[in-house]
């Protein structure tokens, strides 16, 4: 990697993650953000005739923006992250892969990085009966009354904020997982805004909306997900196997760096992006039917 490789950030909150990362390889970073005064731009940066090009593009914004501005973006960029949940439905997800058949295209799923997925997936063996994977928080609603508790702007709550997360885990679990269908799920609404007088992830808004699910749950069978961003009782952010439990917490940015390395590293590899896209429109159709 040299210094002519160019990586372009839309969105500088957790974006700054990114940022640094590529810093230390040595890239050209442009960073674009439109409520950030630090940023390199508040608007894509393109000239008269709309010629740029960026060798990779991370969309971090609020959800409701991924779409728009990934399929801007795909126009510009030889490869596109775009956070999780990824857009708003399987079939805009599915639009945009057909509107940019050149540009490398994939969800955010560092999770499926860590350096431990290998130990766990032999745990997590699903002939050896139930396993389940929990993402619940004591008290950790993302900004209350923010876009976060928005549906019109986040698409949903928890189901849409940590669910994917435990899907891509549960991909690596799985082999069989393109043909896994939950057999059971329901996601709720267990809290009214009037009842958040605090959270541990940003201020609460007490003027702002507040109308998603914060608890979510999935049973494949030899597989439960849940998730709860407000339980109210000790945190459990972990892979719980027959045998051990494997303690998860927030991800480490070397399995973000290796997402990005392995990514590079397969640019033209067509198998490794046909399993991305399968991958990715999976967690879009399980997420449009819970």
């Amino acid at each position: 990697m040299h210094s002519s490789n160019k990586a372009l950030i839309v969105g500088t909150g957790f974006g700054k993650l990114y940022k640094s990362i590529y810093e230390s390889i040595g890239w050209q970073v442009t960073t674009v953000d439109v409520a950030d005064p630090d940023a390199d731009y508040t608007t894509l940066p393109l000239n008269e005739s709309g010629m740029a090009h960026w060798d990779i593009c991370h969309i971090t914004t609020p959800n409701y923006t991924h779409y728009e501005l990934a399929d801007l973006c795909a126009n510009y960029c030889d490869m596109v992250f775009v956070e999780k949940p990824g857009v708003g439905s399987t079939g805009l997800w599915s639009q945009l892969l057909v509107d940019h058949p050149s540009t490398r295209i994939m969800m955010t799923k560092n999770n499926q990085y860590r350096n431990n997925i290998p130990e766990m997936a032999e745990a997590a063996d699903p002939k050896k009966g139930i396993t389940r994977i929990s993402w619940i928080n004591n008290n950790r609603v993302p900004k209350p009354g923010s876009w976060f508790t928005n549906k019109k702007l986040a698409f949903g709550g928890v189901s849409r904020d940590l669910m994917p997360h435990l899907l891509s885990l549960y991909q690596m679990f799985e082999p069989d997982w393109r043909n896994s269908t939950p057999k059971w799920a329901k996601k709720e609404r267990r809290w009214n805004l009037e009842d958040l007088t605090d959270s541990n992830y940003g201020e609460v808004d007490p003027n702002g909306v507040y109308d998603v699910d914060d608890f979510a749950y999935i049973d494949f069978g030899d597989f439960q997900l849940q998730t709860d961003w407000r339980s109210l009782d000790t945190d459990d952010i972990a892979v719980h196997t027959q045998t051990k439990s494997f303690q998860l917490g927030l991800c480490p940015e070397n399995a973000y760096r290796e997402m990005i390395k392995t990514a590079l590293f397969e640019k033209t590899n067509d198998n490794f992006w046909q399993q991305q896209m399968e991958m990715d429109l999976w967690i879009h159709q399980v997420l449009d039917n819970l």
